[in-house]
Parts: structure tokens; C-alpha cells; sequence
């Protein structure tokens, strides 16, 4: 079976007919798995990498420097550029870093980060409910609270329009499944910096708010759907 993204589970619940999801589902379950395939941040290749970029330098540096300078390139970028296409690509990604600027993701950042690991390629694949799920985390960090080592982990979801909170809440599951899944052993997973954000909207949602049910809990159900068409 070909790996299924978190945004085709996303997807396949927006599906407005129950034709429609059959045959999503159904694609889904029968395509062949593909030897190589490029890595899919979620969609959209590089037409959110612009602002990606800065909000990934800011958590991981851990300093508000980055938005002002992104901006400022772009918008020369955007006065140099005739292509319509282009000229929404770069306002898409300004609006995104203008609401970053207010954002303060970096009060979703642990102070004592000492380390980030670096995320291979052959472990971004997991099996849920016997499907292969595929998430590629930006980034997974280890630090200390109370004198005790925690895993964390954030990921963007870029995606235009964004996503709402429940389904947002999907990426956030699939994203602590990975965590358990490789780094479980030997560190405790940190339910408060399992991290989802939906940069579009500038919205986040952590394990915790799930735990909480803050937003419902949806990926088991989704996978169950799924297995019955």
C-alpha cells in the first residue's frame, strides 16, 4: 500500500457524499506503493517555504528576528516579479508572516531546549490500524523540566485556507504516535510540546488540548471509516 498522508485523511473526512468518500477511501487502500517519491511537507511543495522557513528559524533559534527581514525580501521579490501566479504566492506568504509577528510562537517553545534531532527520512512512515501514515515533523527537540529529559516535536501545516481546530487535532495524533513510536524508550513525551500550527491561520493545537478535549479526537475513527468503504 502506497503511504497515506495526514492532509488524504484530512481529505477523505471532508468528503461532502458518501459515493465520494467511497471512492477516496478506495483509492486510498489499492494504489500501488511507489519505489520514490519526493518528500511532501503536507502539500503545497515550495509555495509555503517562504514563510515556513521563518517561522521554523524563529522557534528553533529561539529569537523574534526573522519575520522583519522575510518580509522585507519578499516584497522586493513581489515588485520585481510580472507573473500574477508569483505575486499571490508572495502576498500569501506576507499575510502569513504579518500574523506570525503577532503570534508569539515562541512562547510555545520550552526555554531549556538542548538538542534537536535530525528526523531520517526511513522513520516518516508509521503503521496505524495497519496503515502506512506518512508525517514529516519539522522539528523534534529534546529539554529538561524539573530536573527530567522531555521530547518535543513541531510541525507546520501549511495549506491555504487552513484547517479547523478537529481537523487540525489529526495532524497533532499522528504527530505524537511518531514521537511514541521512535523516541518512547528512552525519553517521556511531552504532551504540551506536541505541536500542531496551521500557519494559514496562525492556530496551534497540542496533545494536551486533545487529552483535554479541547478538540475532539479524530484520526481512530477517520482510520475505521476508512477500512469499512
Amino acid at each position: 500500500m502506497e503511504r497515506i498522508t495526514v492532509k488524504e485523511l484530512v481529505e477523505f473526512r471532508m468528503k461532502s457524499s458518501d459515493k465520494s468518500k467511497h471512492n477516496f477511501a478506495l483509492k486510498l487502500k489499492t494504489r500501488k506503493a511507489k519505489e520514490k517519491k519526493e518528500d511532501d511537507k503536507n502539500g503545497g511543495g515550495n509555495y509555503w517555504s517562504i514563510s515556513n522557513s521563518s517561522i521554523y528559524n524563529t522557534f528553533k533559534n529561539g529569537v523574534d528576528q526573522y519575520y522583519d527581514e522575510k518580509i522585507k525580501d519578499i516584497l522586493g521579490r513581489q515588485k520585481n516579479t510580472d507573473s500574477q501566479r508569483d505575486k499571490i504566492m508572495y502576498q500569501r506568504n506576507l499575510d502569513i508572516l504579518k500574523s506570525f509577528k503577532e503570534f508569539d510562537i515562541l512562547n510555545l517553545r520550552p526555554n531549556n531546549i538542548t538538542k534537536f534531532e535530525t528526523i531520517h527520512k526511513s522513520i516518516k512512515i508509521i503503521t496505524i490500524q495497519n496503515f502506512p501514515i506518512y508525517i514529516n515533523p519539522d522539528l523534534v527537540f529534546h529539554f529538561e523540566n524539573n530536573g527530567k529529559e522531555f521530547i518535543g516535536s513541531l510541525l507546520l501545516v501549511p495549506q491555504l485556507n487552513g484547517y479547523t481546530k478537529a481537523n487540525l487535532g489529526i495532524f497533532c495524533e499522528v504527530l505524537y504516535k511518531f514521537l511514541n513510536k521512535h523516541y518512547s524508550d528512552n525519553n517521556q513525551i511531552s504532551e504540551e510540546y506536541c505541536i500542531a500550527i496551521d500557519t494559514f491561520n496562525a492556530s496551534k493545537i497540542s496533545y494536551i488540548d486533545l487529552i483535554n478535549k479541547k478538540a475532539p479526537s479524530l484520526l481512530k475513527s477517520t482510520l475505521d471509516e476508512i477500512k469499512k468503504l
